[in-house]
């Protein structure tokens, strides 16, 4: 099975998608006014960004929109500092890289209110792999 997409609620799609596109290299397919942008990645992943106010109703989504976070995975420590200064040198306010759960990261807020973690590969130990039962 393979991810075939990630729809994230924004407050501010157009900030959002030129974040993705200038730090993440996404490209933009398809931008509605400022209520969606239709990004995707190198490897066919796409990524939406939605400004949908009245969609949330009947919905279950969390009211508080900071929890939601998507990761980036870079192949180095060095990647992740030279993400960071970038980041930072361009006026964001990004936490300072850290060590985390044997990763080297970082997370920033987007304009659209949701989290963005860059990190290195975790190195998952085979005690933290999946313990449910998959029957």
């Amino acid at each position: 099975m393979k991810l075939n997409h990630i729809n994230l609620y924004s407050h501010d799609t157009e900030a959002d998608r030129v974040m993705f596109e200038l730090y993440f290299g996404l490209r933009t397919l398809v931008v509605r006014g400022t209520k969606m942008a239709i990004m995707q990645d190198s490897d066919g992943l796409v990524l939406i960004v939605n400004h949908f106010d009245n969609k949330l109703e009947g919905f279950y989504y969390p009211r508080q929109f900071d929890i939601l976070h998507i990761g980036f995975i870079q192949k180095s420590h060095e990647d992740v500092d030279a993400l960071y200064k970038r980041l930072s040198t361009d006026g964001w306010e990004v936490q300072t890289p850290r060590d985390t759960h044997g990763t080297w990261c970082f997370y920033f807020k987007a304009k659209g209110g949701y989290f963005i973690e860059v990190t290195t590969l975790t190195p998952a130990r085979p005690t933290e792999a999946y313990q449910g039962n998959l029957q």
